[in-house]
């Protein structure tokens, strides 16, 4: 009936693209507005990507799938427009699956990269520069794509490091990333609630790595999965966690 596993006992149903697309409608405008109108701080607004939409979907066959990502491409920019247009500041453009689409023939992957990349930058292209682009990458070995994620330029990259320590966020460093780095302190497939003297010890590690200025604190990845008894306390023991790590730089 459709359904295809993800990951354990979670299951999706992939779109099924079988012809042009268009967006004759603004997708997340409304919730968008409607978040940021309940909070004084700046709302996020969240986007799949192209690259990812197309990898995470039964895909049309009469046309190259680089021109189908590139026609995802084009209503996500009219999104991205329409959400800065209504007062979103900061935008993400999430491109979980980015590497699960690489070509496993060496060959193919130089045409791959040139494509998902000229995707990712229509999709953003609308965005003006007061507008902070964010992308999110899941577990992925970042060492042989680590120059093309340079090349997408958002202003922030969110990864899963939660369970890895800090070896991938230690690539980061090593290639010498300018950009800002979202790196997860805390492992959201888990049901279980991180303490907050835990996560301090996790943001203290990643301090180790890049410094201060270069870090965003969050989740390994988004929540839906969880329950509210364990999505609430984990994200107030996180916030918690920050603020003893700031007073203690700050002091």
């Amino acid at each position: 009936n459709g359904w295809v596993q993800s990951y354990g006992s979670r299951c999706v149903k992939p779109p099924l693209i079988f012809g042009d697309v268009s967006r004759p409608r603004a997708m997340t405008v409304a919730w968008s507005c409607y978040a940021q109108s309940r909070t004084e701080k700046l709302m996020k607004g969240m986007l799949t990507g192209p690259v990812t939409i197309l990898n995470w979907s039964f895909v049309r066959d009469d046309i190259a799938r680089s021109e189908v990502a590139k026609q995802i491409a084009v209503a996500i920019s009219d999104e991205v427009n329409d959400l800065q247009t209504a007062g979103i500041k900061i935008i993400q453009v999430d491109e979980a699956a980015f590497k699960e689409g690489y070509p496993l023939r060496s060959e193919k992957v130089k045409i791959y990269e040139k494509w998902a990349l000229e995707s990712f930058k229509i999709a953003v292209s609308s965005a003006e520069a007061a507008t902070q682009i964010h992308t999110h990458m899941c577990y992925s070995d970042f060492n042989d794509i680590i120059h093309t994620i340079e090349a997408m330029d958002a202003d922030v990259i969110s990864i899963e490091t939660a369970r890895s320590g800090n070896r991938l966020l230690k690539i980061f460093k090593e290639a010498d990333y300018r950009q800002e780095v979202g790196p997860g302190i805390y492992d959201i497939h888990s049901p279980r609630v991180p303490s907050v003297e835990e996560m301090v010890e996790q943001i203290k590690a990643l301090q180790e790595v890049l410094p201060q200025q270069q870090l965003w604190i969050n989740p390994d990845c988004g929540l839906k999965t969880r329950k509210w008894d364990e999505v609430k306390p984990s994200l107030q023991n996180m916030v918690a966690a920050v603020k003893i790590v700031l007073s203690e730089v700050n002091s």
